[in-house]
């Protein structure tokens, strides 16, 4: 029995040493493995760094290139505001010149005018025996002929800026020769008819001073660009007038009158009816007021409460919009 435990022990540690030596070669072999494929991944990494970096430097570029067009973008986006102001500034001449060239138009015919009459009246002191004056068919039945070619009605815009309507022909001349702005008024008050053009088909039409004189007859409009090109015959300076749409103050009934900064007379007369426009005083003159010879009257519905809307001068760039002032 006593070789048996010594027998039995031995042979434990014949089986420790066995497992012992079975385990250290398990573990050298996964060590072995690990170290490969450490071995394999480490020589993996370098290509994997490289497309890292190559990947990063694209990116980078993109983002200089993304940087760029911003900063190219901000550039043209204040290139286009800085040309918007530009063609703003270029339109305002434009429309400047425009005034210049009705305004030349205007003097070269007056020129005409008064060298044809002024040739005329050499040519009767000339005369030893001129004939006696007998006046013209059309000064006889006091009726007028058209001095100038009127744009098609569907051409002519709706708003009375006095631009292309007030042009001063021989019949403007003749209509306001020798009268003071009172009788200039109250002939347009009198002598032209008034007409609603909404029965004619043509609710908005706008008819040059030349002929509102022709046809005899015109609406509030017609009638306030015509004293409008009557007063230019007479000497008043258009930057000192306008046309002012005025209603009662509901609302209702929009009617159009002249507005004048230097009118020549008692403005103290005016009583309430001025207004200012960029600091300048205008006084409001009504040709259409009927009811009344005193050129300081303006219609009676609007006597008590009215409001001025827009207004409307021969350089388009003043007096933009709806105002509104209100007179009580």
């Amino acid at each position: 029995m006593a070789d048996n435990p010594r027998t039995l022990g031995l042979v434990l540690i014949v089986t420790h040493i066995l497992v012992f030596v079975f385990g250290v070669a398990i573990v050298d072999y996964a060590n072995s493995n690990d170290v490969s494929q450490k071995i394999e991944v480490t020589e993996a990494n370098p290509q994997i760094k490289i497309d890292y970096m190559t990947l990063t430097e694209e990116n980078e570029k993109l983002n200089d290139r993304i940087t760029l067009l911003e900063n190219q973008n901000n550039i043209y986006m204040g290139q286009i505001t800085q040309l918007a102001k530009v063609l703003v500034e270029k339109d305002t001449e434009i429309s400047n010149l425009k005034g210049e060239i009705w305004t030349l138009k205007n003097d070269i015919l007056m020129l005409n005018y008064r060298l044809e009459h002024q040739n005329k009246e050499s040519s009767e002191i000339v005369n030893e025996n001129p004939p006696e004056a007998t006046p013209s068919s059309v000064e006889a039945n006091n009726t007028y002929t058209a001095f100038i070619s009127y744009l098609p009605y569907s051409a002519r815009g709706s708003l009375p800026y006095p631009t292309v309507y007030t042009i001063v022909t021989p019949n403007v001349v003749k209509f306001s020769s020798g009268l003071s702005i009172e009788e200039i008024v109250n002939k347009i008050r009198f002598n032209i008819m008034y007409i609603n053009h909404i029965t004619e088909g043509r609710p908005y039409l706008i008819q040059y001073a030349d002929e509102t004189l022709v046809r005899g007859k015109g609406d509030c409009t017609d009638k306030a660009l015509l004293l409008f090109s009557c007063l230019l015959s007479k000497g008043y300076s258009a930057n000192d007038m306008g046309i002012a749409t005025i209603s009662k103050c509901d609302g209702q009934e929009l009617h159009d009158i002249v507005i004048i900064k230097n009118p020549g007379l008692d403005t103290a007369l005016f009583g309430k009816y001025h207004f200012d426009v960029d600091g300048e005083t205008f006084y409001m003159v009504d040709p259409t007021n009927s009811l009344s010879t005193s050129v300081y009257d303006i219609s009676p519905q609007y006597k008590d409460c009215l409001i001025v809307g827009n207004l409307y001068f021969q350089d388009t760039n003043k007096g933009k919009g709806w105002m509104p002032y209100r007179i009580e």
